[in-house]
């Protein structure tokens, strides 16, 4: 089978991407290692092809023509951008396909990709995110049912680009029910694969962190991800437990505070008073091992966040065998059961995610390796096999109704 994924960002040459990009990179070697020829077509600043784990990569410039000056940009200019985007996307498709003939492609729903999609293949979408709830989630306040209600322009083109698709797939159920009543199409729901390397490779190299025991936050630096909830208490957990210290790791970015855009580190740095000497912002880390070296070594995932599409962090976290503390009701409950194989405190409720940690750290070891085996347990099925088997299942029977149908 010859299948095209189309994605923003992809995590070539260890450049770290978010979660779309990073599920692109998985599913695009479980196919390629099983025989199927894979190409991703994503943006880049510069066009051209490139070969990587004996997957094609072909950057386009997408986006050319609209140049990001860091200011604010007008509705009517984010519309055009995402046109072209799309018209882009699918015309490196249509001159892939001429080359050699491609059974399926698979596009994320960012930007609205698959609106001009190229008609004579079949046609998925994953839905990575739904971007009227991430943007109101970035803000200083989240309202769930006021999020869902934004009628954005842009949110517009994603629902009629994901209304093109012949098939529409989603790693959890918050999200495919969401987008199932706008779009009044079935959802399937296909949870993440989850691509480990082997114990063996995970040594950790950071001389602070080897004797000691610590929490450990990682991901995405932004209010989406209860940035601030988690700067107000940090100094109070590190306060209670002298003997650990704390680790943030990711990207440095600007997150909306009052009014005014501050950088994370900033908030970090303003917010933990008393233990600094404890605490450690390691900043990105792109090389996956070692960031996996040091959450396996970590004594609690600390991984709260205000709305989700069933993260990467949290089945990274559980794959390796980790207790992870996240929030309810953001799709995180599909995977762990409060108390059982993990925990989970109310969204932006600093008081509920301090007595979250405090509760765990209460427990006899005994009880956390229970946990911990549970947390791994839970996301066995979600092994390169056997989700490479349930995404044959899809692109089958999209390939075998599309053909139906026309």
């Amino acid at each position: 089978m010859h299948i095209v994924y189309l994605v923003h960002d992809f995590p070539e040459r260890g450049l770290s991407t978010g979660g779309a990009g990073n599920y692109v990179a998985n599913i695009a070697q479980i196919m390629q290692k099983n025989g199927h020829k894979v190409q991703v077509v994503t943006e880049s600043k510069e066009q051209t092809v490139i070969l990587w784990r004996g997957i094609e990569i072909h950057y386009i410039r997408a986006a050319k023509g609209f140049k990001d000056t860091g200011k604010h940009m007008p509705t009517y200019k984010k519309v055009l951008k995402n046109l072209w985007r799309s018209y882009w996307y699918n015309k490196t498709v249509a001159e892939i396909n001429k080359n050699e003939k491609v059974d399926i492609v698979q596009s994320v729903n960012t930007y609205g990709i698959s609106l001009f999609r190229v008609k004579r293949i079949p046609y998925i979408v994953r839905l990575s995110s739904y971007p009227s709830l991430w943007a109101a989630a970035e803000k200083d306040a989240f309202n769930f049912d006021e999020g869902i209600k934004l009628r954005r322009v842009d949110e517009k083109i994603h629902m009629r680009a994901i209304k093109k698709a012949d098939t529409v797939i989603s790693p959890s159920y918050l999200i495919a029910n969401i987008v199932k009543e706008k779009i009044d199409k079935r959802v399937k729901v296909i949870e993440s694969p989850v691509l480990m390397p082997e114990d063996k490779e995970l040594g950790l190299q950071e001389n602070m962190l080897v004797s000691d025991q610590y929490f450990v936050t990682y991901g995405a630096l932004a209010n989406r991800k209860s940035i601030k909830v988690l700067a107000s208490i940090i100094d109070k957990v590190l306060e209670k437990y002298k003997d650990m210290k704390y680790v943030i790791i990711g990207r440095d970015r600007l997150v909306s505070d009052h009014g005014k855009y501050v950088m994370a580190s900033k908030i970090l740095d303003s917010s933990i008073v008393c233990n600094k000497e404890r605490f450690f912002f390691m900043g990105e880390i792109s090389d996956r091992n070692r960031l996996f070296a040091i959450v396996k070594n970590a004594h609690l995932c600390i991984l709260p966040t205000r709305i989700d599409n069933l993260p990467n962090t949290v089945l990274e976290s559980m794959a390796l065998g980790k207790i992870v503390i996240s929030s309810d009701k953001t799709s995180v409950e599909q995977l762990i059961l409060d108390g059982h194989n993990g925990f989970l405190a109310e969204i932006d409720s600093a008081e509920g995610l301090f007595q979250k940690i405090d509760y765990v750290m209460q427990l006899s070891d005994e009880e956390k390796r229970k946990i911990e085996s549970r947390a791994k347990d839970r996301v066995k099925d979600l092994t390169p096999e056997k989700v490479y088997a349930k995404m044959m299942n899809v692109y089958v029977e999209t390939i075998t109704d599309y053909r139906q149908k026309n």
